[in-house]
């Protein structure tokens, strides 16, 4: 599985395209902004089928675009954790307004996802403490994590944000330390890191003991 990052939107938000180079069969993880003029060359200079449109949560910051991507690419499926599904429709919640000073008002349908669902070849795993339907995927096959704003890289995410949760949070990260240590955990918001070296950072601010 290769994974490409293609920051968007006015926060650079880490977004992710991942694919397999054998059946050209394409994910892109959270739709950031509408500045997708280098993905959209991208998908077509390599042949890529972009099949699944994944949010990780609901913030602005990961749903500006997702109306654009919807119309570009109407073959693509749309999901979001079963939590979630409000935030498209909400800007109180998806934090729109407060972010680029306009409501998002989502203009199609997502599927909801919950723990364990599959979408292609990677796991949905419930992490809420961000928000309270924030979710990431897992590509087990290759120890592959899209982490969306749950883990950072030495961080994580803020928890002082509506649905919000510190102690959720702190339980999504500690149920994520007990994924394979050589797991790589590709965030919105920092450089890649590994289980490994998330572990030994919360070890060290007390979450992990």
């Amino acid at each position: 599985m290769v994974i490409k990052c293609f920051p968007l939107g006015a926060m650079y938000t880490n977004c992710y395209l991942a694919y397999d180079e054998t059946t050209k069969e394409a994910y892109f993880f959270d739709c950031g902004g509408k500045n997708i003029e280098r993905l959209n060359l991208f998908i077509k200079e390599n042949n890529l089928l972009l099949k699944y449109i994944v949010l990780t949560h609901g913030h602005g910051d990961h749903i500006e675009g997702l109306n654009l991507f919807a119309k570009t690419y109407p073959e693509a499926k749309i999901y979001v954790g079963v939590e979630e599904k409000e935030f498209l429709y909400n800007s109180d919640l998806s934090l729109s307004s407060r972010i680029f000073g306009e409501d998002f008002i989502f203009e199609g349908q997502a599927i909801a996802v919950k723990e364990g669902d599959m979408i292609g070849e990677f796991k949905t795993i419930d992490t809420p403490g961000h928000t309270i339907g924030s979710k990431c995927f897992y590509y087990e096959a290759e120890n592959i994590l899209i982490s969306g704003d749950t883990m950072f890289r030495r961080s994580y995410g803020r928890y002082d944000l509506p649905t919000g949760n510190i102690n959720s949070l702190y339980e999504s990260l500690e149920k994520l330390s007990k994924l394979p240590e050589k797991t790589v955990v590709y965030s919105a918001h920092s450089e890649p890191t590994t289980i490994a070296e998330e572990k030994i950072f919360l070890r060290n601010i007390g979450v992990l003991f």
